[in-house]
């Protein structure tokens, strides 16, 4: 029975994120849009309460109504960051795709991001997913409440690991479920059309192998967080050190260095773009990590059989 290689469609993931850092890295930005817009919202808003002195113990009614308002206009623009950001996620989670099944074809840039009906296929296949998976969940933690009510007078121990079997089963079930489901998506782009019966075929006979995918793939997300956390918490102590050391020996050089960037924030600004690059491409790389596995699969799963080498009908023997 054909089948794919779990190490192979990990290292897919680390394929696309170091093979293509310009890529990764523009994923990543398109993927922070959302984050930008609210920070860019969040900044006047308290810079405008602040300037009403809505912060300052007994505010009049002005500073007040100037709060409402500016309160106001955040949640807009939050609202406004949530639906970006679902674009966004389905911008890049086709791109990602499109990049890993077929390389760069007519019309794809070097990012492979666009709008057009593969954009379409992964939507409608994804919110289908989506809610049909949030309701299968529902229904089996129902089922499991009902049976946990019908099993209240058994006595302990039995009733406590009764209700964490079940716990176990529901999860597991979903994990399981959900390593079929994932398949849609990227054999939407595959076969260029909606992959609900694509995918689900494709993953037949491979639900265990695909849910040693899954966790293979936490483990690996759980790793690399575990590795962005240590050299984030050394370069805090190293900068902090430095820093600490020079307000307690200099405090006048200090507030006077302080005093220069709000100033001129041009170094601010510039620290900041130095800083986005390799933030984008954490984020993009977060995402390759989730998507392009199942898009290897689905590339491995859905390759032709090699035809089978005629035999001689001499010598009963294959040719050489």
């Amino acid at each position: 029975m054909k089948t794919f290689s779990i190490s192979d469609a990990i290292g897919e993931a680390f394929r696309t994120g170091f093979g293509r850092p310009v890529a990764t890295t523009a994923w990543g930005l398109v993927l922070l849009v959302p984050a930008l817009i609210v920070l860019g919202a969040a900044v006047p808003m308290f810079s405008e309460l602040s300037a009403a002195g809505a912060f300052s113990a007994g505010a009049d009614p002005e500073s007040l109504e100037a709060e409402l308002s500016s309160i106001w206009q955040f949640q807009v623009w939050t609202q406004l960051s949530n639906l970006v950001q679902l674009l966004s996620v389905l911008l890049v989670t086709t791109a990602i795709g499109r990049a890993v099944l077929s390389g760069r074809r007519r019309g794809d840039g070097a990012m492979f991001l666009r709008v057009g009906m593969d954009e379409l296929h992964v939507a409608v296949v994804g919110l289908a997913v989506g809610v049909g998976a949030v309701l299968a969940l529902i229904v089996a933690v129902l089922l499991a409440v009902g049976i946990g009510f019908a099993l209240w007078r058994v006595e302990e121990p039995w009733r406590t690991l009764s209700f964490i079997g079940m716990g176990a089963v529901v999860a597991l079930g979903f994990l399981l479920l959900w390593g079929r489901l994932a398949l849609m998506a990227p054999a939407s782009l595959r076969y260029r059309t909606f992959g609900f019966e694509s995918g689900w075929k494709l993953g037949r006979g491979q639900t265990w192998r695909l849910f040693g995918l899954l966790l293979v793939m936490i483990l690996v997300a759980l790793l690399v967080a575990a590795v962005l956390i240590v050299i984030v918490l050394i370069a805090a102590l190293i900068l902090g050190a430095g820093v600490g050391t020079l307000a307690m020996e200099d405090p006048e050089a200090w507030e006077a260095w302080l005093e220069g960037l709000v100033q001129q924030p041009v170094w601010l600004i510039v620290a900041g773009v130095v800083l986005l690059l390799p933030l984008a491409w954490l984020q993009g790389f977060s995402q390759v990590l989730m998507t392009a596995p199942y898009a290897r699969v689905v590339e491995v799963m859905a390759r032709e059989p090699a035809p089978a080498e005629p035999i001689s009908a001499d010598t009963g023997l294959e040719p050489l």
